[in-house]
Order: structure tokens, then sequence, then C-alpha cells
């Protein structure tokens, strides 16, 4: 049955270019702008959201209250990882890190004749065993446990001795200062990464290099922590909130310690009188809207196309229900013809979208790629060709079957509010 009424609707089409083409490419625009933007949504989403063990990931975040004033942030002292793991038993492990909300350091490293700059950054023992960075060589439990480790990127190795294989154990020279010798390499980093770096030193040379670091009452790096799996996070942020009393709380100057899922950092880094208010999730809503209403726009405008042209088959409606069918049978033609439209802008949308990426990547610093692979956005496409066939096609469908056979034959057919 489905059969014939794809194969009525293709003829329809058929026989009707001009109009079908102007449909197809309007619900094709729509579809077109609307995937886009929803590639850029799903991208902004997916930032740090990779982590296997990504519900039990918190990145730790100061709030200050300075006089009647009240401050909050990221930066953290340098030594607050350690301080956590030994004194709260629900925290498995925990890193310091420098520097998720700012910009890496741009370092210079040095072997024989080669002279490279790459981002660093530095990181404690337990990092490698928190966030999911696969290491093609070295061990992650001791990757950075010993003073002058180095953990590279699978691209600087390659940079300096031609594969990932043989680098490990070699040694970098860096910025002149130190010999740092390579203890992992690492597989690069994927572009949904926040805090973006191409090596790893060892925390224990960053507060070797930075002596302020060790005064509590100094901040300036980040601090991850990973909860143990029966650990309840309410229960946790509750006990470290006083943790830095002890350290570097006065009569004018109190700071209280906060959890945020590490994952929603990204999205929610915005401040406002010392707690949690918002950030890129406000511009991931707002581009969710406009694509939502794009697709609407393309929906009204095929539904207003579809009836203008209404008056034309009113005969075909009217000798079809002279004939037996039922209206429930018309319904489901024209639902089937909105579908096939729909399936055809899907399909040209998709091929322009492929086509769009990269001028779109450029215009938002992006790296999208097409996600062919992915089997949950197929999944969310099919459903959005169902819902988008079935919003464009409803209306139409009931108006044009709800025409009665004996005034469309007699020719008396009118709209607005004459009777039909």
């Amino acid at each position: 049955m489905f059969s014939n009424y794809f194969k009525i609707a293709w003829r329809n089409l058929i026989r009707n270019r001009a109009f079908s083409v102007i449909n197809i490419l309007g619900l094709t625009i729509g579809l077109t702008c609307s995937l886009l933007i929803l590639l850029w949504v799903w991208d902004e989403r997916s930032v740090d959201n990779f982590h296997e063990q990504g519900n039990r990931l918190y990145l730790v975040y100061e709030r200050q209250f300075v006089d009647k004033e009240v401050f909050a942030g990221y930066k953290t002292p340098g030594m607050l990882a350690n301080e956590m793991k030994r004194t709260i038993p629900e925290i498995e492990y925990a890193s310091n890190f420098s520097w998720i909300d700012d910009s890496p350091d741009r370092l210079t490293f040095e072997n024989n004749s080669k002279i490279i700059k790459f981002d660093a950054c530095y990181a404690d023992t337990d990092y490698f065993k928190m966030m999911s960075y696969p290491l093609l060589q070295g061990n992650p439990a001791t990757a950075l446990s010993t003073p002058g480790s180095l953990c590279v990127s699978e691209k600087m190795a390659k940079a300096f001795f031609g594969s990932a294989d043989v680098a490990l154990g070699k040694t970098l020279r860096y910025d002149n200062r130190k010999d740092l010798t390579i203890t992992g390499v690492f597989k690069d980093l994927p572009e949904n990464v926040s805090a973006k770096f191409d090596c790893l030193i060892d925390w224990s040379t960053f507060l070797q290099e930075n002596s302020w670091a060790k005064d509590w009452g100094n901040v300036g790096p980040n601090t991850i922590v990973l909860l143990r799996k029966d650990a309840n996070p309410q229960q946790v942020a509750a006990k470290i909130k006083q943790l830095l009393a002890r350290y570097n709380n006065t009569s004018h100057h109190r700071v209280e310690l906060e959890l945020q899922r590490y994952g929603d950092s990204y999205l929610n880094a915005n401040f406002k009188a010392g707690y949690l208010s918002g950030g890129r999730i406000e511009y991931v809503r707002l581009f969710s809207i406009v694509a939502v209403f794009i697709l609407l726009i393309a929906c009204v405008n095929f539904m207003n196309l579809t009836t203008a042209r209404s008056a034309k088959r009113a005969k075909e409606i009217g000798i079809r229900k002279v004939a037996g069918a039922a209206r429930s049978v018309l319904v489901r033609q024209f639902l089937s013809e909105a579908m096939l439209i729909t399936g055809l802008s899907v399909l040209l949308a998709l091929a322009l979208v492929y086509v769009l990426l990269p001028v779109f990547n450029q215009l938002t610093s992006k790296q999208i790629v097409f996600p062919a692979s992915n089997i949950y956005f197929w999944c969310s496409l099919a459903g959005l060709t169902i819902v988008t066939g079935l919003a464009a096609g409803s209306y139409p469908a009931i108006f044009l079957s709800s025409f009665r056979p004996l005034t469309v034959l007699k020719g008396t057919l009118r709209f607005g509010n004459s009777n039909y």
C-alpha cells in the first residue's frame, strides 16, 4: 500500500516539476542551515564530555569573600590537589594543572639541531589516570611521577624523532633551561578538548620553577579531581568547602571551595557574585532555537505552497472521493508526498552540508568533521526527517482531504470563509 502512495507521489512530483523544485529547494535550504547550526551545537556540547570517567570527574573552583565583595574562579593554590587527595577519602585521584582557562605556555624544545616551539602545560602524577588521553608509549600511572618527566603528543614525537615508537627515553631541552626525559607519548588530542597542549611537564618541575605556587595565599593553577565510584558529590562538596580555612582565611578574606563537573565547565564558566552563571551554554541554547525556527519557517513555506496549489488538485481529489477513497487514504497519500519531498530535501541538504562544512569551520573557528560513522547522527537525522515531513505535510493533508466532491466537481469550490 505504502509503495503505491510513493509511486503516485513520485508521478505528481515529475508532472509538476517547477512546483516540486521550488518546494524541495525551500526545504533543502532550511534543512542545510539547521543542520550546520545543529552540528555546531553538537560539537559545543561534546567538548570535554568524551572522558570515560566523566561522570566522576570534577573541576575545583574558589569562591572568595573579600570584605563585602564575592569573587569566584578556577584558579587555585598549586598544592591543593595533593592536599585534597590526602584529606578527603572520597577523592580517588587529584591533579593540579596549568592552565584550563588560559592559553598554554609556548615553549621552545630542542634536540640536536632541531628547535621547535610547542604548547606545553604542567600536570600532576594522577593526570593520565583520570583523563581519557590514551598513551601510545609509557605507563599512565608513572608517566609524570618523577621530576624532569615529559609526555609528548604523537605529533611532537614525530616532529623530533620521526616516530612515536622511538621517542620513549629520549631527552629534550626546553627554553634552553633544563633537560627533560620523555616518559610517555600520548595520542594527539581530539578537537573537542578545551585545554589543548602538545606536551605535559611533571608538576614538581612546575613547583621548582614557580615557588609562588607553594604559597597557599597565591592562586593560579587549576585542580581536577576524580571521585570514587561510591562517592556522593554533594557530600564531597560539603567536605571541601572550608578546606582552605586553615591556610589563608583572615578577618577580611574568606575562601570556599566548590565542585563543578569537568564536562560542564566549558559551557558554564561564567561567575556572578561568586556563583556559576551560564557562559557559552547561552549561545548554544540561542542557536538551537534559531535552528528550530529556521526549520519551522521552511515547513510553513512548504505548507503555504502546497495549500496555494490546492485548486489545481481539487478535481483529482473530488474524483478519487467519488470513486470511494476515504479521507484517511487521501491524508496518507498527501503525507507520503510530503515525506518524499522531505527525504529528497534531506539528501540534498546532506550534500550541501558536506560541501559547505570547510567554509563553515572557517567561519566558526571549528574543526567539525562530517559525522558519517556516527550512528547517533543518522538516528537523529531519521527522526528529524520524519518530524519535518509530518510537520510540513500535516496541514496540507488535512486541508486537501477535506474538499467536498460534489462542490469540487460542480466547479463551485471557494476558499476563505466560504464552505468547500
